[in-house]
């Protein structure tokens, strides 16, 4: 007999749970949210898994927002006193009173001597100031503003619109012939709706290296319905600068991410806490005012139930219905009260009805966190914009010296960065397309060993120089003062960087000095700083008052 071996049976196939894609499985086989290396990019933590900003392009998310953003910043600055003072204070640090140009050649470039270097831009200097701060306004395209309040309209548009635009026009028939004209940057769009595209963006031709080549400006404001004329529905391209060089059109907008087309308002991230601002500091502004008023009832102790259980007991024939007896009750009370006319000195007493009691009734609600609440609120503005807390809010009851001072340091650090890629984007280029203009048609000489055919070579070395304006806010001048010549003492800084923080020029202080110094010393008075001559010590009398040199010294004190 075959021994017959059957074969072993197959195990029974365990049910193995696959986990879903995108989970992972515990130590119990239970599947799981899965674990990210960075919590901020969880999608279950219940506190952000609803939070899915989406990603785009630059300009996809500014093209998109920015007119809105635009017009709901444009209404906070005519409306929010915060935003209204940002903007001041703002244009304060950044402009200052006046913008006062420094030109300082770069000689070594341009080959010639540091005194003939100096000579000529003291002599363009001169040229540049008639032509900027004259009574002419030559530099403005509409004659209504000097060179430094176009700048400063140009740097509000900046900070309330995000950006800025101007063009470098040239008026033939002026004495001057180029000046700048500001441009609404509402006006800068695709001519009749174009779409966007990779080298037409928000009214900008660009280039393939991504360089504003052109600018598509509508001839009239797109909002503008009562005052259109024809030409106001067409576009005009007007090219960033001529074949030579000479700048046409600037843009300035600050650019937080790369291929950034526009810019976007400074007041973005605090437009909706403004907002929501004004509108508890209206609601609590009414909540004062129904505070200060007072509401007056006259409670009645009659007892109109037993009145009523009267009026049911009466006969049908003699019955009255509720409403006649109200009505004979007030008509007995308005006759009481215009009878009861008693006076005590002079005064009228109220004098109620029998029965009556007058209270006064005052709202519970109280307003006293609003000045809390508007202190870390003007924070939170001055944070978002980059101006000083305690300039927004002028509020200086509870400042000392030292935040003051880093208040100030902190949003001057910022004011400088406007102010010079103000300077560099409009103030510069309007220097150098001026100077072109009065160097061809002779109006100024180049520095000697500079030929014409050289300009455009050595023009930004002519220019080379700075704008200065008002300094920082001078808290405690003493302590700035030893500062500033310790510094100089040191090496660190110098009379030119001294003066330049202060807006003054340098080269006439020491001119000034030096003419100060000569009168002075015309009048026999010793310069500033110095003390006065002492008197000229007595001549020794000789002969027998003489005393020897072994007498005692003489005791020159008094008796009282």
């Amino acid at each position: 007999m075959n021994a017959v071996t059957s074969a072993p049976a197959a195990p029974a196939r365990s049910r193995v749970r696959v986990p879903a894609r995108g989970m992972r499985m515990d130590a119990g086989g239970t599947a799981v949210a899965p674990r990210t290396a960075y919590t901020g990019a969880s999608n279950h933590h219940p506190n952000i898994r609803l939070w899915q900003p989406t990603l785009a392009s630059a300009d996809a998310e500014v093209l998109r927002d920015a007119a809105k953003l635009r017009a709901r910043a444009r209404d906070l600055y005519r409306n929010h006193p915060y935003a209204r003072q940002a903007v001041r204070a703002s244009r304060l640090g950044v402009i200052g009173r006046k913008l006062r140009y420094s030109c300082r050649p770069d000689h070594r470039f341009l080959g010639i001597d540091f005194e003939e270097a100096v000579r000529w831009g003291q002599e363009f200097e001169r040229v540049w100031e008639t032509y900027a701060h004259g009574l002419g306004f030559y530099a403005d395209a509409g004659r209504r503003r000097s060179f430094t309040e176009q700048m400063a309209l140009l740097h509000k548009a900046r900070f309330v619109d995000g950006e800025a635009l101007a063009t470098f026009e040239w008026a033939p028939e002026r004495r001057w012939r180029t000046c700048l004209q500001v441009v609404d940057v509402d006006r800068l769009s695709n001519p009749n709706g174009y779409p966007e595209s990779a080298y037409f963006k928000g009214g900008i031709e660009l280039s393939a290296l991504d360089e504003p080549v052109a600018y598509h400006i509508r001839n009239g404001h797109p909002a503008d319905h009562v005052f259109v004329r024809a030409e106001h529905l067409s576009w005009s391209r007007v090219e960033r600068e001529t074949k030579w060089g000479r700048p046409i059109c600037a843009h300035a907008f600050e650019a937080d991410r790369g291929g950034q087309t526009r810019g976007v308002s400074l007041f973005a991230p605090v437009i909706l806490d403004m907002k929501m601002s004004r509108e508890y500091a209206e609601a609590t502004l009414a909540s004062a005012i129904l505070q200060s008023s007072y509401a007056a009832v006259l409670v009645s102790q009659q007892n109109y139930k037993e009145a009523l259980e009267v009026i049911a007991t009466m006969p049908p024939d003699q019955g009255k219905t509720v409403s006649d007896l109200a009505l004979e009750n007030l008509e007995a009370a308005v006759a009481y009260h215009e009878q009861a006319n008693i006076r005590f000195n002079g005064a009228a007493l109220p004098i109620l009805f029998p029965g009556e009691d007058l209270k006064l009734l005052t709202p519970g609600h109280k307003a006293d966190s609003l000045a809390d609440f508007n202190s870390s609120s003007t924070r939170a503005f001055a944070a978002g914009t980059g101006t000083d807390p305690i300039a927004v809010s002028q509020d200086y009851s509870n400042v000392n010296y030292s935040s003051a001072k880093m208040a100030a340091a902190n949003a001057w650090g910022f004011y400088g960065v406007l102010r010079e890629e103000m300077i560099s984007t409009f103030a510069m280029p309007h220097v150098a397309a001026f100077l072109e203009e009065i160097v061809s048609s002779g109006g100024l000489d180049l520095p000697k060993g500079i030929s014409r055919f050289d300009f455009y070579d050595a023009r930004d070395a002519l220019i080379k120089g700075t704008f200065l304006t008002q300094g920082a806010p001078n808290l405690d001048p003493v302590k700035e003062a030893q500062a500033t010549l310790m510094e100089i003492n040191m090496g660190i800084t110098t009379l030119q960087d001294a003066a330049a923080e202060r807006g003054e020029d340098y080269l006439d202080k020491l001119d000034q000095r030096a003419r100060e110094n000569i009168e002075l010393a015309t009048r026999g008075l010793p310069p500033p700083g110095m003390p006065a001559m002492p008197p000229a010590p007595a001549e020794e009398s000789s002969g027998d008052d003489a005393g020897g040199a072994d007498d005692p010294p003489a005791n020159d004190s008094k008796e009282s």
